[in-house]
Formats: C-alpha cells, structure tokens, sequence
C-alpha cells in the first residue's frame, strides 16, 4: 500500500511535550526534516521505542504547542546518544527525527 494511502498517526499526547524544542531544517533535496536530542527515562524510552515500531514507513502527525499548527513526517528510527546529562533523574540521551516534514491541515480526511 503507498505511503499515501496510510492513515496518519497521532504523535501521543502523552509525548507532546517532547516535541518542544524540534528543530525543523531544509536539506539540498528541499525536504525538511526535524530533530531534537533529550534525556528520557525508562518508561518514555520504551514507550516511544513501542510508537516508533507501529508507525514504521507512515506518516506521523505532529501537533505544535500551539496546537493550532500541525505537521506530517516520518519517523526516523530512535538514535542513542549515550548518558542523560541528569542519571539519576534519566537512563539515556536520545535524538527523535523525523524526514519529508509537510505541513497539515489538523484534520483527517474523510474517508
């Protein structure tokens, strides 16, 4: 099935408040793409671990502070980056990223 026929996926509620912070780049092809690099714990490394499996090649749907402002991307597999600057509040330094970054309107199509 292409990518376009996918239903997007809701990036967790209970992990907006990870996004705070992505960075959102153009690169020589024109796409953007977004990172960001944080310290998470356990249970926020396994849950997101778990997200990333189940929306593997489809398109995630990122939802700004504002909420009024939405983007779709696909996720880029988790990348470790070594020790959390706080380990005893942390277990890991991790970069969450996102490739073919597109705005969007907020709103599932009707089907």
């Amino acid at each position: 099935m292409p990518l376009t026929q996918n239903p997007i996926v809701e990036w967790p509620t209970a992990f907006r408040h990870l996004l705070q912070g992505l960075q959102i780049a153009i690169g020589p092809d024109g796409k953007r793409h977004g990172r960001l690099d944080i310290d998470v714990d356990s249970e926020t490394l396994f849950g997101l671990n778990d997200f990333e499996a189940r929306v593997r090649h489809r398109q995630v749907r990122l939802r700004l502070a504002d909420e009024t402002e939405c983007l779709v991307g696909e996720m880029n597999v988790l990348v470790g980056l070594g020790a959390a600057a706080d380990p005893t509040r942390h277990i890991s330094k991790i970069r969450i990223s996102f490739h073919d970054i597109q705005d969007d309107s907020c709103v599932d199509p009707v089907s």
